[in-house]
């Protein structure tokens, strides 16, 4: 968190923004767009201009005036046409739709996921980040990812059907101006987030099984290249509730490439044993799900990849001896994630 802002535009002069443009039965003409490089990840709050700016001007004009970085358009155009909300509305960081894509090619199913980049519909009250950056991060890093773990894709993750840019009209008094908005179309993943769960309706045995598949498909991504850096229960989709061992890692607008992060290339592999060594509390984000010792369950459960472990990697990633002794005397609700 930033320092607290004051009232922006909005409530200073009591008015609203446009109505919400994403709706069931809405159709856009989306054209292929190729992404800038990832943005930097440090960029995504508020300066003192930007601060002004938010409590002076409209979001809708701070839109025209912050378009989405540039990128490279290119020719291939969709038709698509809302048909269910999966998560819509103002004061989110993105748009969710499942979409139909009525000119389909042979490569592309009827049926979509639709994330809309959207700064307008961002929350614009809330001080974690200016929405321009925000957007901008997100999207350029999400395309990123899903192009780097196309390996993965369609197992562990959904398939990934590309990067687009859509034109939305402005109004303003009798003249029409357009604003522009990036999305990415995604395989639908049928099954539950973790988060609409309850916990206590499953085995222990059925929540270690779960744990693992998470765990499994977190560090599989890591060792493919990118690091998740959101991986909480309302990220992670449970195939199949009534058998919870498969998995599918969702959302990866705030992912980062490794490299950037630990400096060991994706062809060396980090062990779970180490990433999720119960001093880092990477585990305790899922404490409702685990009434286990963690790092018992861990030894027990990764063992026998102790011997994969470098020394490069062991430099990185074994928690010195003071995090160990503090971790061996916090609960789970006490922990935090030490690492990002």
């Amino acid at each position: 968190m930033t320092a607290p802002l004051s009232d922006s535009y909005c409530v200073r002069h009591n008015v609203g923004k446009p109505p919400l443009p994403y709706f069931p039965g809405q159709q856009f003409q989306v054209q292929s767009h190729t992404p800038p490089p990832p943005t930097n990840s440090q960029k995504r709050g508020y300066n003192q201009d930007t601060s002004r700016e938010r409590q002076e001007i409209h979001p809708l004009e701070r839109c025209l005036l912050h378009p989405p970085l540039a990128g490279e358009t290119g020719s291939l155009v969709l038709h698509l046409k809302i048909v269910e909300a999966i998560r819509l509305g103002d004061n989110h960081s993105a748009q969710l739709a499942l979409v139909h894509v009525s000119n389909r090619t042979s490569a592309l199913p009827n049926h979509l996921v639709a994330k809309f980049y959207d700064p307008l519909y961002f929350d614009h009250q809330q001080d974690d980040g200016d929405p321009f950056p925000c957007v901008d991060h997100d999207y350029s890093h999400e395309a990123s990812a899903y192009v780097t773990l196309r390996e993965l894709q369609g197992s562990i993750i959904p398939k990934y059907y590309g990067s687009y840019t859509l034109e939305l009209p402005v109004y303003s008094g009798d003249k029409q101006r357009r604003r522009n908005v990036r999305l990415i179309l995604m395989e639908r993943i049928r099954g539950i987030t973790m988060d609409k769960l309850d916990a206590k309706a499953f085995s222990q045995s059925e929540r270690q099984s779960l744990l693992k598949a998470v765990v499994d498909s977190e560090s599989a991504i890591y060792n493919h290249g990118i690091h998740h850096r959101d991986t909480y229960p309302r990220n992670v989709v449970i195939v199949n509730p009534k058998s919870p061992s498969r998995v599918s890692i969702i959302d990866f607008g705030r992912s980062c490439d490794r490299e950037i992060f630990d400096q060991c290339t994706a062809e060396v592999p980090v062990p779970p044993l180490l990433r999720y060594h119960a001093a880092w509390g990477r585990h305790s984000v899922f404490g409702a799900w685990i009434d286990w010792d963690w790092q018992s369950w861990l030894e027990h459960t990764y063992g026998d990849t102790r011997k994969a472990i470098t020394d490069r990697v062991k430099e990185v990633w074994e928690p010195p001896v003071w995090l160990r002794n503090l971790s061996r005397g916090s609960s789970l609700d006490n922990m935090h994630i030490i690492e990002g």
